[in-house]
């Protein structure tokens, strides 16, 4: 039910088009594995005190009553939720007139390029505006209040680093690089950079990747296993249930992608990779999900039409094929 490829072999089971696919996704995973920084809702809440420490320094508690404040969808409205608490923010000031000259803090997760916090800002009118957030670097921070006049104060709780020289280290490697990316993001991208990878319990924030055989944006690697992750978990399309006992998990060495509707799973230790067809894919996904056979079981049963003894018997056979491969774990 696995089909075992590794990326470096150039195994002749895999056609030129997702050879090309795999090797350049194996360049760049090898590069942005490296710079993954996962935030629990733990960090998250101490992030969100460091930021509205740094809100304090701008403006006392009676000058924070005079603001409305809103956030980016949808990580800023979970950073939004813990900031409220801790700055006793009222849930009028959480109710703003977007069309409003009234002073307005916009809270987000992280910033990457700038992009979602321009297009958030067109639909405002207001003239004095914050834009606070968790995560991002100080020069996309920058080139924001340069841009936009309104922009009193850009501040983050953390700042990222970023890769983007020391993954193109020759200047005109490093200027063609930037020279692609600024026409295939558009103008709403204020800074182009190779930042840190965040991802939150909540979200990891999507990574286009460039897929040079055949020209065009696609979906990157999913970093994070469903079971630390909310948004990766939702990607798996499975309907909600509560599961009393996890019995397996995803291994936090294996990412995962769709790439042309097909699921392939990279074992970052070892660079091999593997895809998986419609029903092994879906009894992968209700694995990954649900993390419990029964669970997982109840779930194919209501989209197979097959006898419950004999799905069963294959799940549980699949589950030792994926641990054996070093696709699944038990807990």
């Amino acid at each position: 039910m696995l089909s075992d490829k590794t990326i470096e072999s150039g195994s002749n089971t895999l056609v030129n088009e997702e050879l090309n696919r795999l090797k350049a996704l194996a360049v760049d995973l090898q590069q942005s594995r490296e710079t993954v920084h996962y935030i629990d809702y733990k960090q998250a809440e101490q992030d969100c005190e460091v930021l509205a420490a740094k809100l304090l320094e701008l403006y006392s508690p009676q000058e924070l009553k005079d603001f409305f404040f809103t956030a980016v969808p949808r990580g800023g409205i979970i950073v939004l939720g813990m900031l409220s608490y801790i700055l006793d923010i009222q849930p009028a000031q959480l109710q703003p007139e977007m069309k409003s000259s009234q002073p307005l803090i916009i809270v987000d997760d992280c910033s990457l390029t700038g992009a979602r916090f321009t297009r958030f800002l067109a639909q405002t009118t207001n003239s004095h505006v914050v834009f606070a957030h968790l995560y991002s670097h100080p020069d996309l921070r920058r080139a924001l209040l340069e841009k936009e006049p309104r922009l009193r104060h850009c501040l983050a709780a953390h700042d990222l680093k970023d890769h983007a020289r020391e993954h193109n280290p020759n200047p005109s490697q490093y200027q063609s690089w930037q020279a692609q990316w600024k026409k295939l993001l558009g103008p709403d991208a204020i800074w182009l950079g190779q930042p840190d990878r965040i991802c939150f319990a909540w979200n990891e924030p999507d990574r286009p990747f460039w897929n040079p055989a055949a020209k065009r944006i696609e979906e990157y690697w999913q970093f994070l296993p469903p079971h630390l992750c909310l948004k990766n978990k939702a990607r798996l399309d499975l309907p909600p249930r509560t599961v009393t006992k996890r019995e397996w998990q995803l291994p936090s060495s294996v990412v995962s992608g769709f790439f042309d509707n097909v699921l392939w799973l990279c074992r970052t230790d070892t660079r091999q990779v593997y895809s998986l067809d419609s029903v092994s894919a879906d009894m992968w996904r209700a694995l990954a999900g649900y993390g419990n056979l029964d669970a997982a079981a109840e779930y194919l049963l209501s989209v197979y039409d097959k006898d419950e003894a004999a799905l069963r018997s294959d799940l549980s056979s699949f589950a030792n094929e994926l641990q054996a491969n070093g696709l699944l774990e038990k807990i």
